[in-house]
């Protein structure tokens, strides 16, 4: 994907929903899921929802739960609210368009940024071609170096694929893989314990 990205409608590359399993240590802890519909005026909305759960003996130990809905028109974000219950700390995310500007609040804090900013959510291939992303976990604006590492060899959709590799520093640490159309395919970064989380497509629109 050296070329210029552009903008794609996500139900067009991935009709109406994304599903990956989350894996810690090779254990199914949950999943994540974004659906995409139409609503008026060519606008789309986009949900998403991630439920996790850390067992001990049998015996849950640590949950997590993000919710987000996000309203998206050609290409920009128009608004988007996200909560997220972190084993019992909560967080409350609401973004919105200002004048010529995107607002991010929080309980605590209040961040404006240009109109073409991007969230973290993945679904977008577009976020590639940023430095700066709004957090949809923290309500932060979070700085970020994205480097190419080229193809790799995957497993995506139940079957083997080649697919772009890409690496996030800075603020953000994580891997992310994309297939040539731009299919948000795998996802692996480093929990609060040090454990490796990987996310595996279960759907993600592979043809």
């Amino acid at each position: 994907m050296s070329k210029p990205l552009k903008n794609m409608n996500p139900l067009d590359l991935y009709s109406n929903d994304i599903m990956f399993n989350v894996i810690r240590d090779d254990e199914i802890i949950g999943r994540h899921l974004v659906t995409f519909s139409h609503i008026e005026n060519d606008k789309i909305r986009v949900k998403a929802r991630l439920n996790l759960q850390v067992n001990f003996l049998s015996f849950p130990i640590y949950k997590f739960d993000y919710r987000s809905e996000a309203v998206w028109h050609k290409g920009k974000l128009k608004n988007l609210y996200s909560n997220q219950n972190d084993d019992g700390d909560k967080v409350s995310v609401k973004v919105f368009e200002d004048n010529d500007s995107l607002v991010i609040k929080t309980q605590d804090t209040e961040i404006r940024t240009n109109l073409d900013a991007l969230p973290t959510n993945h679904w977008n291939v577009k976020v590639l071609e940023k430095k700066q992303v709004i957090n949809t976990l923290t309500g932060e604006l979070s700085s970020v170096v994205i480097t190419g590492f080229g193809k790799e060899k995957i497993k995506a959709h139940g079957k083997f694929i080649f697919a772009n590799k890409y690496k996030y520093t800075g603020d953000i640490q994580a891997l992310v893989w994309y297939s040539d159309s731009g299919n948000w395919v795998k996802m692996q970064f480093e929990g609060k314990d040090g454990s490796t989380i990987k996310y595996e497509c279960v759907e993600c629109g592979l043809k």
